[in-house]
């Protein structure tokens, strides 16, 4: 199985509800898949099957399927974030403190180090400031339509699938493209390069 990121873009105020239905749909399920959560929190198929990482943010889910242990993580590019200088001091390695000297690369560091510690699986019991994420290959970035996407698996290379969510239910299969290039969506046809 190739990496496969899913990103839908929702205006649904239940982030947690529509990243399962999104799961589902990926899975090609009827009803969202009962899910089993490891020690730290790290979400599973209950019945076994793929690895999967899940992402929320106001405006977008998204999730990972893979055959082997994936994270991911999705922020909006224009996401306010006070004080995004010391939280760098504080949470970055020294090379990702100086890679992140605005908002947006602040904002591509902390969707690298989530999507990296979804993927672990022992989350925030990790130490932040000694995980250099700039550093790790099985880390990629993509921006798609003001987001910033970071997926960890091996290997780093993913396909993005994006769409509106409200639209899964009214469409076939989406298509999957993959590419090394930045990845944009024309909101009226999923899974469309415009």
């Amino acid at each position: 199985m190739q990496n496969t990121v899913w990103l839908a873009y929702t205006s649904r105020r239940d982030l947690s509800a529509a990243a399962r239905e999104l799961l589902a749909y990926v899975l090609a399920l009827d009803a969202p898949p009962m899910l089993a959560y490891g020690a730290h929190g790290k979400p599973e198929l209950a019945g076994g099957g793929p690895q999967i990482s899940l992402s929320h943010t106001r405006g977008a889910v998204a999730c990972a399927v893979s055959d082997a242990p994936v994270g991911v993580d999705v922020e909006p590019l224009g996401r306010q974030i006070r004080d995004w200088g010391r939280l760098a001091e504080r949470f970055y390695a020294p090379e990702e403190q100086s890679y992140a000297d605005s908002p947006e690369r602040f904002l591509e560091v902390w969707t690298r180090k989530e999507a990296y510690l979804k993927r672990d699986g022992r989350g925030l019991s990790l130490p932040l400031g000694q995980i250099n994420t700039l550093s790790i290959p099985e880390i990629s970035t993509r921006f798609a339509d003001g987001f910033v996407i970071s997926f960890c698996g091996e290997p780093a290379k993913f396909s993005l699938v994006a769409c509106r969510l409200e639209q899964l239910k009214n469409q076939g299969l989406l298509e999957k493209r993959e590419t090394d290039a930045l990845f944009t969506v024309d909101t009226g046809r999923c899974g469309k390069k415009t």
